[in-house]
Order: structure tokens, then sequence, then C-alpha cells
């Protein structure tokens, strides 16, 4: 199908008639595309959108009415009718209850009775990681919910999170363009110094190419995760490169900061008056 007839008045039109048909697979379907397409439409459309979903909040198939439901909660949510619905979803074995929580989110507080079965739902999912940061699906949509019981049922998750911003502040910084500057240009100064030092006859060892790489490695790979979902083949190898550059640079500053420390360590157990290394 054409992209402009995606949207177009005959088409949904067809979509409101399969919305009758005997089949339930074919009223499913057609529930789904009137929720997506509801949302886009004019004002008299999303009206008779919104009418041929309520009928069928009362389908005698319960895929229908779950459809339906889901599709009137992301149109509008004035339709309280659709609660008790995603409610009976949430507790249906047959179904994926995610789908469900995600439409009682846009309710906020009205779908009080559904937050002990998404806490149970986050409880048994458990917290998941990307990048380090806590991820729970359910937990966002208590959050949204925003009850008392709710929000203490999260408290955990927001544990988790405080924990991961905190360490990633720092990171953070290095990732605005003029601390990324500020910041190779400090590497580059360390650079330079230690490489006068090695001169002078201290061993210092350096990586000149690979340590004021840091911050701009940091800043790429900010920008290739940024455009992550987009990414084309050369943003996939942007993506491989900055992260070469990241441990590599790391693989610089660790020798140069550990020699340093072991010279330090090394002229404070030499004895007074005995002439530097």
């Amino acid at each position: 199908m054409c992209a402009e007839d995606w949207y177009s008045h005959d088409h949904m039109a067809m979509r409101l008639k399969e919305l009758e048909d005997k089949n339930p697979e074919v009223r499913y379907s057609a529930a789904i595309y009137l929720g997506l397409v509801g949302q886009e439409s004019k004002d008299d459309e999303r009206k008779e959108v919104i009418s041929a979903l309520k009928r069928h909040l009362y389908d005698t198939d319960k895929f229908v009415r779950y459809s339906a439901a889901g599709a009137l909660a992301g149109i509008d949510t004035s339709v309280k009718e659709v609660l008790p619905i995603l409610i009976e979803k949430l507790k249906d074995k047959d179904t994926k209850p995610d789908t469900a929580a995600l439409a009682l989110r846009h309710f906020g507080p009205e779908a009080k009775e559904a937050v002990p079965i998404i806490i149970d739902l986050m409880k048994k999912e458990g917290i998941d990681y990307s990048w380090g940061t806590p991820i729970s699906h359910y937990g966002d949509v208590l959050r949204d919910i925003g009850t008392p019981e709710a929000l203490a049922a999260i408290e955990p998750l927001k544990r988790r999170e405080l924990i991961a911003n905190a360490f990633y502040a720092p990171f953070d910084l290095l990732l605005q363009p003029v601390f990324a500057l500020l910041t190779s240009l400090c590497f580059a100064g360390l650079f330079w110094r230690s490489r006068a030092q090695y001169k002078k006859g201290k061993k210092i060892k350096y990586m000149p190419l690979l340590i004021p790489a840091l911050s701009w490695g940091c800043w790429g790979l900010y920008e290739a995760y940024e455009h992550y979902e987009h990414m084309d083949s050369f943003g996939g190898t942007v993506f491989i490169v900055c992260w070469f550059l990241f441990f590599a640079t790391l693989a610089g500053v660790i020798p140069w900061l550990a020699s340093r420390l072991r010279g330090r360590a090394q002229e404070k157990c030499k004895p007074a008056g005995s002439a530097p290394s």
C-alpha cells in the first residue's frame, strides 16, 4: 500500500466496514488499524472511529474487545469503559499483558485498580539494564499512574536509577562539546609535560595519539548512539570506531597514570640527597 493511501478516507471507510465483519480476526486487525489512524484523523472521522470502537468493547470475541479497548485508550482517555477490559487483559494468561499496561498508563490515577496486578508483573519481569541504566516497562507504567501504592512499588527502581545517574554524571559532562574540547586540551598538556619530563630522564609512559582522543571518542560515541535506531552502514562504522577510540584511549591513559604514580613512589623511597633518576 502506498503511504498516502494509509490515512485515506476510503481506506478508513473500508476498515470501519471490516470492523463489522463476521470473522473475529478481521475485526481484530481493523480495530488495531483504526486505533493508529484515529490519532491522526480529523475530528469528524475521529468521532466516527471512537463510536465504532466503543460498540466493540462488548464484542463476543475477547481479542477484539482487547484491541478495541487498546485503540480507544490511545485516542480518547475520556472513554472509561475501556478500563475494566484492559484490566481483564492484564489477568488473561492467553495474551501479553505489556500492551494492556502501556494503554493503562494513559489514564493516570484512574487506573488505580490495575496497580496491584502491574506490581506483580513488574516483580516477575525484574529490572533489566541497557547501557548500565535500569529499565522496567511496568515500572514506567506505575510511575505514570502515580498513585501512592504505585510510587512506593518503584522505590527500588528509583534508587538504582539514582545510582546509575550519579555514576554517569562525569561522563555526561565529558560528552558536552565545550568540555570535550577542554578535556582534549588538558590531555594534550599532560602529553607535552610528560614528554618534557622524559627528556630530563624520567621514565614516563605515554601514548600521544591516544590520550587526547578520549573526549572526542566519547562525543562520537554519544552521537552514534543517539541516532542508533536510524543508523546506516556508515553510522555503524562510526559507532565501532568510537568504541575503539574510547578503549584505546583508556589503554593509553592507564599506563601513563600508573607510571606517574610509580615514579612518585620511587622518589619518596630514595634517601635524602641522592641524585634524581
